[in-house]
């Protein structure tokens, strides 16, 4: 029977993932910004978001479906080799067919406009692209199997990765035309490690022909739950493409400096969903819902109890960091969206790592209604703020957002788990 209580070692792990990211951003941001300019960041930042949103589309919610029938799996005592491997042949497939829609629709619609950057910049991300959804479902079975150390180190090697690649382009080629190429570097680096690390599991891949069961549940359970797992990821990048798109490069480099801290916040209250996930899923599959109710509870008392004097400490040292790492200018222009993202993050961080709590308990429709209602509330507020607000106007609209899934989240669990989260 595998465990169903999370360990402090295993949060030592994810918050450790958590930090590596956070300074691996940090320093992709400063590297770009200082040496290439804001609008290079914005560019960077603009295709780093294309493989987000279209890996998350190639991936068909087939991840989500692997993340919860892997603990489910050994929850009953069953071999989890086969959701696995019919899980990656099931990626393979659809994120050819994505990743093969965007580079022939981008071909299509950057030659049309003349843009020679993202142009370029597309060829260099397509196997990338093709690689992100992959990567996704491999990483998704070993935060399955409550592998917490392995799971840590390769989800944050991407971006580690990702750091160092930038780094070594940045300091030696005077331009940003290059640097697309670093993600699929990182992409294919962190492939390799996958594979190595579920090499034992992986090995049942001759045996496709027995899996056609498990590969249809695959594609059943990640059809329902796909807008839930696509908008997941989309709500992410929302702001930053709309501001994009509305307000132009400048503003997007901008924003991103902000966002860059708002979305530590964020991943930090996001993070122990990597550890309550399976937890979710076997204490559900057994039935044993007051056990899942009393870890929620006190979960959320716990992270309220820490986010509150972190989000006012990070508002007081922000524009001090900010200043030192860029320009006074930077700071005095990004701080007010700090503060506006940063209460958004404060309100919603006891209920964040939850998000995922009714695609794990084996509703991804459920879950998909969710992250859409959290979608059009975003999307509706960012289109109408931004033309009046500018990058006020994004922060504005995604905070908000970030509060709603408070609300949406409570609704939608009751009738399933008998209690609101």
């Amino acid at each position: 029977m595998p465990k169903l209580t999370v360990n402090r070692t295993d949060f030592g792990w994810t918050f450790a993932a958590f930090g590596a990211v956070g300074l691996s951003g940090l320093v992709i941001n400063q590297v770009i910004a200082t040496q290439l300019g804001v609008t290079a960041l914005g560019r960077y930042n603009m295709l780093l978001a294309v493989v987000i949103i279209g890996g998350q589309i190639g991936v068909m919610g087939i991840h989500s479906s692997v993340l919860f029938h892997t603990p489910k799996a050994r929850s009953e005592g069953r071999s989890t080799s086969e959701v696995v491997c019919s899980g990656v042949l099931a990626t393979i497939f659809t994120s050819a067919i994505a990743t093969s829609l965007i580079y022939v629709g981008g071909e299509i619609i950057l030659r049309s406009i003349g843009n020679l950057y993202y142009l370029d910049g597309l060829r260099a991300i397509t196997v990338g692209l093709f690689l992100f959804p992959i990567n996704k479902t491999l990483l998704a079975h070993i935060n399955g199997l409550q592998r917490i150390p392995t799971f840590s180190i390769l989800f944050s090697g991407r971006f580690i990765l990702l750091a160092a690649t930038v780094a070594v382009v940045t300091y030696n080629v005077d331009n940003d035309q290059v640097l697309p190429w670093t993600i699929t570097i990182a992409e294919g680096a962190i492939f390799v490690g996958l594979v190595f690390a579920n090499r034992s599991e992986l090995m049942g891949l001759d045996q496709w022909r027995n899996m056609r069961g498990m590969f249809n549940r695959h594609f059943r359970y990640g059809l329902r739950g796909f807008l839930g797992t696509t908008l997941l990821d989309l709500n992410t990048r929302l702001d930053i493409i709309l501001l994009g798109l509305i307000s132009g490069t400048r503003s997007v480099g901008i924003y991103s400096i902000a966002s860059l801290f708002a979305e530590g916040l964020y991943q930090a209250a996001v993070v122990p969903r990597y550890n309550f996930d399976p937890v979710v899923t076997s204490l559900y599959v057994q039935n044993k819902l007051g056990e899942l109710q009393e870890t929620i509870g006190k979960a959320k008392r716990q992270i309220y109890l820490v986010a509150v004097p972190v989000v006012v400490l990070c508002n007081v040292m922000y524009p001090l960091i900010v200043e030192f790492l860029f320009s006074k200018e930077l700071a005095d222009e990004s701080w007010p969206v700090f503060l506006i993202l940063s209460l958004g993050v404060g309100i919603s961080a006891g209920y964040l790592p939850f998000t995922n709590i009714l695609q794990q308990s084996g509703f991804p429709g459920r879950q998909s209604m969710l992250l859409v209602a959290m979608t059009l509330t975003n999307l509706s507020l960012n289109v109408v703020l931004i033309p009046f607000f500018d990058v006020k106007g994004a922060a504005i609209a995604t905070a908000i957002s970030w509060v709603s899934v408070v609300f949406y989240l409570r609704r939608l669990s009751n009738p399933i788990l008998g209690f609101k989260v």
